[in-house]
C-alpha cells in the first residue's frame, strides 16, 4: 500500500504509467558528435575485451586448463549442492538477503572487502586459455604453386558443370 501511494506521489502511477521518456540532447556540432562516438566505440571495445578474457578463463576453469582452480571450483559447488540440500531454500534465500544489506555495516566492511579482495585475487591467477592469431593473407602472399592449384581447381570445376 505504501509502494502505491509513493508511486502515485511521484507521478509515476496514472495516467503516465508505461510512459517512456526521453531526454533530447542539447545541440552539438559534429566534431564533438564524432569524439562522442569514438569514446562510446572505445568503451565498447574494452567491454567486449574484458567479456573474452572472462569467457577464456570460464572455458580453462571448464576444461581444467588449471587443475587446482578447477578442483576449488568443484569442492565449492559440490558444498553449494549440499548446503541447498540439506537446508530449506527459504533460510538459504534469507541468510544471502541478510549479507547482501549487512555487508556495508562498520562491523562486517572490512570482512567483506578482504572476501571480495580473495575473490578477485583467486580469479587473476586463473590464465585466460591461450589464444593463437593467425595473420591474414592476402592474394598478393600466396606463392606461384599455390595461385596455380586455385585456378586449376576453379577450371575442373568449371569443366565438371559443362
Amino acid at each position: 500500500m505504501l509502494l502505491l501511494k509513493g508511486l502515485k506521489e511521484q507521478g509515476r502511477l496514472g495516467r503516465s504509467f508505461g510512459k517512456v521518456t526521453i531526454r533530447d540532447q542539447p545541440p552539438s556540432n559534429t566534431i564533438q558528435k564524432i569524439i562522442a562516438v569514438k569514446e562510446a566505440m572505445r568503451d565498447v571495445e574494452n567491454y567486449l575485451q574484458n567479456l573474452n578474457v572472462t569467457l577464456l578463463k570460464i572455458r580453462t576453469i571448464i576444461l581444467s586448463g588449471q587443475p587446482q582452480v578447477t578442483t576449488e571450483v568443484a569442492l565449492v559447488l559440490l558444498g553449494s549442492a549440499t548446503i541447498l540440500l540439506v537446508v530449506p531454500f527459504k533460510y538459504v534465500l534469507g541468510f544471502v538477503i541478510l549479507d547482501l544489506f549487512t555487508r556495508e555495516l562498520d562491523f562486517r566492511r572490512e570482512m567483506a572487502m578482504r572476501f571480495i579482495r580473495f575473490l578477485k585475487e583467486r580469479w587473476d591467477t586463473v590464465p585466460a586459455a591461450p589464444v593463437a592469431v593467425i595473420p591474414y593473407e592476402s592474394d598478393d602472399s600466396w606463392s606461384v604453386d599455390q595461385r596455380k592449384e586455385i585456378t586449376d581447381k576453379k577450371s575442373e570445376r568449371t569443366q565438371k558443370q559443362y
